[in-house]
């Protein structure tokens, strides 16, 4: 036949009161619970996965400028050189500022910048973010991306260094995402070389060469989906090994799970009949800021005489009914740490074998 799923928001939970929309059955003989208006019967439950929010994750790569600025006696006194990026999307955003003519949206950009022998990495540095915005390199009607300039270690602050940190003389240029759907395809630190290529017997070619090349790491998170990268790249022959030495780590951009944004992305278009004053689901249109855990709680039951392929032949009805519960599981207080709390009790010995929540121990660690 046809799949039945319900799709609810739940920014409150009450047990008591005129707002009350929880309730425990009175008969102990059917153990069940209702949450606004379905009744979940201990014995027709299958399963319960559960699912906590997670935030959003930026992508980035670092360069340190320190690597172009030209070093030793045969070196030349200046350098051309140039960050090269290449920013995709994820499947699930099809944002037309990054259409092509190409299978999978991208948008490729490329920082060119001097560098000087004997400069400092800050000075270089700086120059590289001065550019950037001088020419709105990194503006397509609004910011695609920001670009950060970072130090190893805080120190005192010199007034005479635009009352910046010491530490920013440690010149290095970080580019941030500024959304979770981005992904840093491509991020290569380059510089010119006039003899790169040889032509014949007297002739050279210049081109620009690979410098520092960004490379996308193994990965964790934690349980509110805060991200932790290794140093480890996955080979072609799918194996976990050491980044090289003129390889430097792309952070992962990740969309967010449960929050607003990833609700009204998925569940609730803002149209006028959503979001006017007197539109009759308001109680049921997410709440910015807030995060939402998710319920996904299977229903069977046995039937009698539907089937139609013999007489009284008996089948077995699924449904699923997908909550949206404001807080997560393991704050007190929270909605949604009331309604698993109810489901625990309402399966009583049946809760660990029913109860699951394999999908945020795979998202702790993708790559196991």
């Amino acid at each position: 036949m046809f799949n039945f799923t319900t799709q609810t928001v739940y920014n409150q939970i009450n047990t008591s009161g005129a707002n009350k929309n929880m309730y425990v059955a009175s008969n102990s003989a059917v153990p069940a619970l209702r949450i606004g208006n379905t009744r979940f019967n201990a014995a027709d439950i299958l399963d319960i996965q559960i699912k906590n929010p997670t935030v959003e994750n930026l992508a980035s790569v670092e360069f340190d400028m320190a690597d172009i600025i030209p070093a030793g006696a045969d070196a030349p006194a200046e350098v051309t050189a140039r960050i090269v990026l290449y920013i995709g999307l994820s499947q699930n955003c099809q944002d037309a500022l990054y259409a092509n003519d190409l299978l999978y949206k991208g948008k490729p950009l490329f920082i060119e910048f001097s560098a000087k022998k004997g400069e400092g990495a800050d000075v270089v540095a700086k120059r590289v973010k001065s550019i950037a915005d001088k020419y709105l390199l990194l503006m397509y009607g609004s910011k695609i991306l920001d670009l950060q300039i970072t130090a190893t270690a805080a120190g005192p602050v010199d007034p005479t260094n635009d009352n910046t940190n010491v530490a920013d003389a440690v010149g290095k240029v970080k580019i941030v995402g500024i959304n979770g759907y981005q992904l840093i395809k491509k991020a290569i630190l380059q510089k010119f070389d006039p003899e790169a290529k040889k032509v014949d017997c007297c002739t050279t070619s210049g081109e620009y060469v690979d410098v520092k090349v960004g490379v996308p790491v193994v990965y964790t998170t934690d349980a509110a989906g805060v991200v932790t990268i290794s140093s480890n790249k996955i080979d072609e022959a799918g194996n976990t090994v050491a980044l090289a030495s003129n390889e430097v780590a792309i952070e992962p951009g990740l969309e967010a799970f449960g929050d607003y944004n990833w609700i009204i992305h998925n569940l609730r278009l803002p149209t006028a009949a959503n979001t006017n004053f007197w539109a009759p689901t308001r109680d049921e249109m997410p709440v910015p800021g807030t995060q939402y855990t998710q319920f996904i709680v299977r229903i069977a039951k046995e039937r009698d005489g539907i089937a139609g392929g013999a007489v009284g032949m008996r089948v077995t009805s699924v449904t699923t009914h997908v909550l949206y519960v404001a807080g997560k599981v393991g704050t007190a207080g929270s909605a949604a740490k009331a309604v698993k709390d109810a489901f625990t009790t309402l399966l009583n010995t049946d809760a660990a074998t029913k109860i699951k929540t394999d999908a945020d121990t795979k998202l702790v660690a993708p790559f196991v």
